[in-house]
């Protein structure tokens, strides 16, 4: 029901409407009929057509007719003049009564048409209409055309317009949004720029033209390009095309010339923008500077750098954690020390290494600091990459960004294992002085006791040393010699003397080796104390009186010895000189002392037997030497002299003592045999220099016979070849066939002189050795035999080369010689294939026996898939003149491999040949590194 009544609703609506445009049809006609042109039945037949042609289009047209201007317009038209406005009533209107708010606009568009007979267009023009109750704006793209009645003038003004209000307005808006765009671009804090589709720039904003101080004429379409960095807009050039022709955006860093002409970095981006189908219609772009950006950046990279340098240089071990506690990284020292790499420290993973004992206590006190963003500190042992346990002191500090945010912890370890070992030997040194058999003590400036250890007190019967004096003890006779060294002390920091003191408890006297040294506050620099380490030299002081007796007896048996005997202190100097070296010098003790004695040593003799003396003076060791020494009548005698070193029965060095035998005569003997060797060697070095000379002539005659040889064997070519070309057809086929068989022979005779001047050259070259790469000599190579190669269609594969101090003419011959070797023989309709290998080995890493042990060699391999030969000719092949086949079936004069063989040996090097039939062969060259083997 409520369906049919809705339906029946649409229907009386319809049924209304149409009826009101009959009504207004009928009331339209009746208008029509009372304006100026009649009723329709007489309106000439011009108006009727134009009528015709207006009603049936679906373009916008309206008719003014006649001297009244009478309206007419199509259904299309109709929109334009909206609701409750002037349709239908102006149909058939006067123009000036329809249209009154707009006559003086139009009216002088129609009279144009009307006077010239000609047609007019206007596009989106303002003229406002009054429609939908009220006048508007409205806007018109429209044109004028005359209508020509049957008289043959203008009768009438044919309209055809549309609309375009809704078009004028938008464009107005998107200007209007264009000036804000603009405005805010221009006031915006970067440079902005936009481009047509193809990258053509067209507009600037206001902040382009301040920084660059340029004018839109010098920046329209590419201008821009001047205010780039000449090095680097190929790259932006590169680059801004790629984003054209891909559509996608562009973002790079790159600097711009200021007006000031300097550059600065900017961050540019460009976007693409695109319209409803994607095609990209423009480009917008800025220009952000970011140079104070990238310089605080560069410099936050360069502090991290440096950071980083300092802490991978230093020996402190520092670490960082960040803001959750987790460890993020561990400098060098702390490889060092830990020996394990970061990744296992990061995190909590260096927990593990701390000792278990500490482990707990530490974590929680670094959890607790770090929970409060608070400094710690504290000492802990970790796992050392010995296996061992390293004392650290830690001290760690909370770490904040510039906004305040924290960002972590940094800590500094130091290693204080040496200070703990320290400490516990302090303690142990504390308890060895308390332990002490020696008198240990420490005084004031004036005497007085600060310290003295229980082996002090008991030597010197104290019972405490609290109010005493240590002088207050000493003999009165040694009291003015202890003032000195006191005021010695405190002068130069050390002093060392020997006094006599006596025990208040016992009454008997000792003495003691005064060992005297001061103590300074490290600030001031002032002596605080005095301390001294004295043992008790009591027993030595008799021992010496006893070796003063000692040393008198010894003086009384040397001095009646027939052999010259001397004897030194321990600084080095002669002190005693027995009767017999007097006698032998004519010299007195005074003349002799110290180092006197070297006057009378042969000058060529001093230096050598000083050195020797000095050197094993210091090492405490004997010696054994011959010089030269002036006798008493000024004849110099040669000496045999022992020296061994004096200890006393405690061990204590004191110097040396020595006994001097006169040689003179046996020493002339020696100098006879001596002679006789030496001549003997000058015999054997002019055999060497005669052997010399030989070899030259040897070398000169090789040459000079070779090219004699030569010179025949090139007339037998030539005359041979010219009656081949001239007579050849004269000669019957047995002459022809002996004339071939002539200049093979020559040929082969040619080759073999060619090949002996080689083998002689190798053998005798200078070896001047140059560090040459292995890789040049074979591309040389492979140029000579290029035709071979390409005829025979070889292949060389040459990897792995390496540079060797070599003869480099020479290695260019054993190359050649090798590949010409592969090449001959090659295996029928089989491409030859050629590979040459080196590497770098020590010589127990290579398995030949022959190479000399610690020597760095380079290792080269040549090898093919060639004919090969029988194992037992590994070692024949290198010899002079061997041929393994015919000649007949391969060519050659079996001097190639012995050549190569000369030259490896002038290297030094060894070379080796490895083959079976049919399996080629490979060929091991061993040269020393540095041209020697040892």
């Amino acid at each position: 029901r409520q369906l049919d009544a809705t339906l029946s609703q649409q229907r009386h609506e319809a049924a209304h409407r149409l009826l009101v445009e009959v009504v207004l049809q009928r009331e339209c006609l009746q208008l029509l009929r009372k304006t100026s042109i009649g009723p329709p039945e007489e309106w000439p037949q011009s108006l009727r057509m134009a009528l015709g042609i207006v009603l049936n289009s679906r373009f916008p047209m309206f008719i003014w007719w006649g001297s009244d201007l009478i309206c007419f317009y199509n259904d299309a038209y109709r929109p334009s003049l909206g609701n409750d406005g002037k349709h239908p009533f102006i149909l058939g209107m006067p123009g000036e009564e329809a249209w009154p708010e707009i006559w003086p606009i139009i009216k002088p568009f129609i009279d144009d048409v009307i006077y010239t007979g000609e047609g007019t267009w206007s596009e989106d023009q303002l003229i406002p209409i009054y429609r939908n109750g009220k006048i508007e704006d409205v806007y018109w793209t429209f044109g004028y055309s005359p209508i020509i009645d049957e008289a043959d003038e203008v009768a009438g003004i044919l309209v055809t317009c549309t609309e375009t209000t809704d078009k004028v307005l938008t464009l107005k808006k998107i200007a209007e949004s264009e000036q804000r765009f603009k405005a805010l671009a221009d006031n915006i804090p970067h440079l902005a720029w936009m481009a047509n589709a193809d990258g053509w720039i067209y507009w600037y904003n206001q902040q382009w033209y301040n920084y660059t101080g340029t004018t839109p004429a010098q920046m329209e379409g590419w201008g821009w390009q001047s205010v780039h960095d000449p090095l680097q807009l190929p790259r932006v050039l590169t680059n801004w095309q790629k984003s054209i022709d891909s559509g996608m955006p562009f973002e790079m860093i790159f600097p711009l010339l200021g007006a000031n002409g300097e550059f600065r970095q900017f961050l540019t981006r460009v976007l693409p923008i695109k319209d409803n189908e994607g095609n990209i219609i423009q480009w917008f772009g800025t220009n952000t500077d970011i140079t104070d950006e990238k310089k605080a950046a560069d410099a936050l990279k360069e502090s991290e750098e440096r950071f980083r340098t300092m802490a991978e240089s230093t020996d402190v071990l520092i670490a960082v954690g960040d803001e959750t506690g987790n460890a993020v990284y561990f400098n060098k020292a702390y490889f060092n020390l830990l020996g394990r790499p970061m990744e296992d420290l990061l995190s909590f993973g260096w927990v593990d290494l701390v000792h278990p004992e500490e482990r707990e206590s530490f974590l929680q006190l670094y959890l607790q600091a770090f929970e409060k963003k608070e400094s710690l500190s504290g000492e802990l042992r970790i796992l050392n990459k010995k296996g061992e346990y390293s004392w650290l002191f830690i001290k760690g500090h909370p770490r904040f960004y510039a906004d305040g945010t924290f960002a972590g912890y940094i800590s500094s370890c130091v290693d204080i294992t040496e200070l703990k070992l320290a400490s516990h030997k302090k303690q142990q040194l504390n308890t060895l002085i308390e332990a002490s058999n020696e008198f240990i003590g420490l005084a004031e400036v004036d005497g007085s006791a600060m310290y003295v250890n229980p082996a002090g007190l008991a030597k010197l019967g104290w019972d405490g040393w609290e109010g005493r004096k240590i002088m207050d003890c000493m003999f009165p006779e040694d009291r003015e010699l202890a003032e000195k060294v006191l005021q010695q002390l405190i002068e130069n920091g050390v002093s060392k003397t020997e006094i006599r003191f006596w025990n208040e408890r016992t009454g008997i006297p000792f003495w003691l080796q005064w060992n005297g040294i001061t103590i300074k506050d490290e600030i001031t620099n002032k002596i605080i104390a005095l301390a001294t380490v004295s043992p008790d030299i009591t027993e030595r002081k008799k021992n010496h009186e006893a070796l003063e007796e000692s040393e008198k007896r010894f003086r009384t048996v040397a001095n009646g010895a027939p052999v010259l005997i001397w004897m030194t202190g321990a600084d080095k100097l002669t002190y005693f000189f027995n009767t017999a070296w007097l006698k032998f010098t004519g010299r007195t003790t005074e003349q002799e002392d110290g180092n006197g004695w070297l006057e009378g040593m042969h000058p060529d003799d001093v230096e050598r037997c000083t050195k020797m003396f000095v050197s094993h003076f210091d090492e405490r060791r004997e010696f054994y030497m011959e010089y030269r020494l002036k006798r008493h009548d000024g004849e110099y005698r040669w000496l045999s002299e022992n020296g061994v070193p004096r200890t006393t029965s405690e061990g204590i060095f004191e110097g040396y003592i020595g006994a001097c035998m006169d040689i003179q005569d046996q020493k002339m003997f020696a100098d006879e045999l001596e002679k006789q060797v030496k001549d003997r060697t000058n015999e054997l070095e002019q055999k060497n220099i005669e052997l010399e000379n030989m070899n030259k002539e040897l070398e000169s005659f090789a040459y000079i016979s070779s090219h004699d040889l030569q010179e025949p064997l090139r007339k037998i070519q030539t005359f041979s070849m010219k009656i081949m070309q001239q007579e050849f057809e004269n000669l019957s086929e047995n002459a022809k066939d002996k004339f071939q068989r002539m200049n093979n022979a020559a040929k082969r005779m040619q080759d073999l002189i060619e090949d002996l001047l080689t083998y002689s050259r190798t053998s005798t070259a200078d070896r001047k050795l140059e560090p040459t790469h292995l890789g040049n000599i074979i591309a040389e190579v492979k140029g000579d035999l290029k035709e071979e190669l390409q005829r025979k269609q070889a292949t060389i594969e040459a990897t792995e080369m390496c540079t060797i101090a070599i003869i480099p003419f020479q290695f260019r011959q054993l190359l050649y010689n090798l590949i010409s070797n592969s090449l001959k023989f090659s295996k029928a309709n089989v491409s030859p294939y050629i590979q040459i290998k080196s590497r770098i080995a020590e010589s127990g890493s290579l398995k030949n026996e022959k190479l000399a042990k610690g020597i760095t060699y380079c290792h080269i391999i040549v090898s093919d898939n060639g004919i090969g030969f029988e194992p037992q000719y590994s070692e024949k092949i290198f010899n002079l003149f061997q041929r393994l086949h015919g000649r007949s079936e391969y060519g050659g004069t079996g001097i190639g491999l012995s050549i190569v063989k000369k030259i490896v040996d002038n290297h030094n090097g060894i070379i080796t040949a490895t083959s079976a039939l049919n399996e080629g062969a490979t060929f091991d060259i061993y040269i020393p590194l540095n041209g020697v083997e040892s």
